[in-house]
């Protein structure tokens, strides 16, 4: 029976993975030049939009500190409710509920993403589509760099799981154990962090409501598999959310020229400029 349910998952999986290949002129347009490669440029770009989004809140406005404000606050708000939200949805659990959240909870596992990641690029090697091929980088850069900051969290606040029987406020610092790293959630954070890219780079709505749909049924997988706490849901889908968003902002506009006329005019004199920028 469990070996049925792995080929499910398995089956599943890859026909995600196959959807979103052989429909990548569909979802992502076609465009055949070649300004997005898995080579060195790419490795030091990564590094510096890296930098850049660890650093970001140095250079915070008004406006990122609400944003800050409202997700700390709406945090806070499902801490508040941890134990009822865990206890309602376990309850809730059914058979028919476990099948599909464990199904659904691999899309986003660090192996399903490297797999989909993976054959995005290769996808827009074949067709020579480099926006497919911008999509998968772009994808990979919010992964890693997601996960990079969901691990410092996870060490430094050692949050115990609800599976482990301990109280919602049992936090453990600095702690390597697995059981005491259920804040912030690793697989809510990956999954929006690689839906908001698909979001942003496709063109038609009904991808970025199905990679939006997957992304929050990941989510609330980790809730009900008893992984972790609503708070810590929420919180890792903001994380994965935010940085995409920041990643997906540094790469807008490059490698792009733009060429300018100016025309001035007095009563003495006229001009004109020519202005070149890329």
């Amino acid at each position: 029976m469990e070996k049925k349910q792995k080929k499910r998952r398995l089956s599943s999986i890859l026909i995600f993975i196959l959807i979103l290949s052989f429909n990548q002129n569909i979802l992502f347009g076609e465009d055949v030049s070649s300004e997005n490669e898995l080579n060195k440029e790419f490795f030091l770009k990564f590094g510096e939009d890296f930098k850049e989004t660890l650093f970001s809140p140095k250079d915070w406005r008004k406006s990122d500190f609400l944003k800050f404000s409202a997700v700390i606050s709406t945090g806070l708000l499902f801490y508040a409710c941890d134990q009822e939200i865990h206890d309602w949805m376990q309850d809730s659990r059914s058979p028919a509920s476990d099948d599909i959240s464990e199904v659904v909870t691999h899309f986003g596992h660090g192996a399903f993403l490297a797999g989909l990641i993976a054959a995005l690029y290769a996808s827009g090697e074949f067709s020579d589509n480099d926006d497919l091929r911008k999509t998968a980088l772009l994808s990979l850069e919010s992964w890693v760099t997601s996960g990079v900051i969901v691990l410092g969290l996870k060490f430094v606040t050692g949050r115990a799981r609800p599976k482990t029987g301990e109280p919602k406020s049992s936090f453990h610092l600095f702690s390597t154990k697995s059981s005491f790293h259920s804040f912030p959630s690793g697989h809510a954070s990956s999954a929006f962090a690689v839906a908001t890219i698909i979001a942003d780079q496709s063109e038609e709505t009904f991808v970025d409501i199905l990679a939006y749909s997957l992304a929050t049924l990941v989510a609330l997988s980790r809730i009900h598999n008893n992984k972790h706490w609503a708070s810590d849901v929420f919180i890792g889908s903001a994380i994965g959310f935010f940085v995409a968003k920041k990643i997906y902002a540094l790469n807008q506009n490059q490698n792009k020229e733009e060429f300018r006329i100016g025309f001035g005019f007095n009563k003495r004199s006229q001009s004109i400029s020519f202005s070149l920028s890329f």
